[in-house]
């Protein structure tokens, strides 16, 4: 039997936190829990979809963006970037082939959804789902230190948006089907 503390130490190798970590979310957390019914309501957004949103990208920068100690980046950004198609492939098999990618995936699922439950459309949010992992990845590169950035990262991040692009669509029908059902029918009397 695993203790709490094998999995803990399992998972600390896994996800990427550090000691700034729970910083990063916690100031996120409060922000979030400050703009989003103000945001809402200046955007015509659906309430409770907001605040999953903020949430879920205040997870992300912590996750993502606090620092790993005070060493330099691992790698510079050209060496993060892929020069041919094979080394994009490459990338691309190891989507998914451990627990970390897993992770990567399911990351931005959440914000993905949201965003398109919250602002009933689908387009800039999976503009947005696409170009936050690119900009977390150059981030890593360049200004956050201990970080390393990683094309396998990028798209595993990129597909789990995309997922909850697709799953917040179907979700925004059905919300959508159940506000029309709602509505009251008005006769001509």
């Amino acid at each position: 039997m695993v203790t709490i503390f094998e999995a803990a130490h399992h998972l600390r190798r896994v996800v990427p936190i550090s000691k700034w970590t729970p910083i990063f979310l916690l100031v996120g957390l409060v922000v979030a829990l400050l703009i989003w019914r103000p945001l809402a309501r200046s955007l015509g957004w659906r309430s409770f979809p907001t605040l999953i949103a903020l949430l879920s990208l205040a997870g992300a920068s912590a996750m993502t963006l606090s620092p790993r100690g005070w060493y330099g980046n691992y790698k510079t950004l050209e060496q993060c970037l892929p020069s041919t198609l094979g080394d994009v492939a490459d990338s691309a098999s190891k989507v998914g082939g451990s627990m970390e990618s897993l992770l990567n995936v399911g990351m931005l699922f959440p914000l993905g959804c949201a965003l398109v439950v919250a602002s009933r459309r689908a387009v800039w949010p999976a503009l947005l789902v696409v170009l936050l992992p690119a900009a977390i990845e150059i981030s890593q590169a360049t200004v956050v230190p201990g970080r390393q950035c990683s094309t396998t990262d990028f798209l595993a991040n990129a597909l789990g948006g995309l997922i909850g692009i697709v799953a917040g669509v179907v979700i925004d029908r059905m919300w959508r089907a159940r506000e029309r059902q709602a509505e009251p029918v008005l006769t001509n009397s």
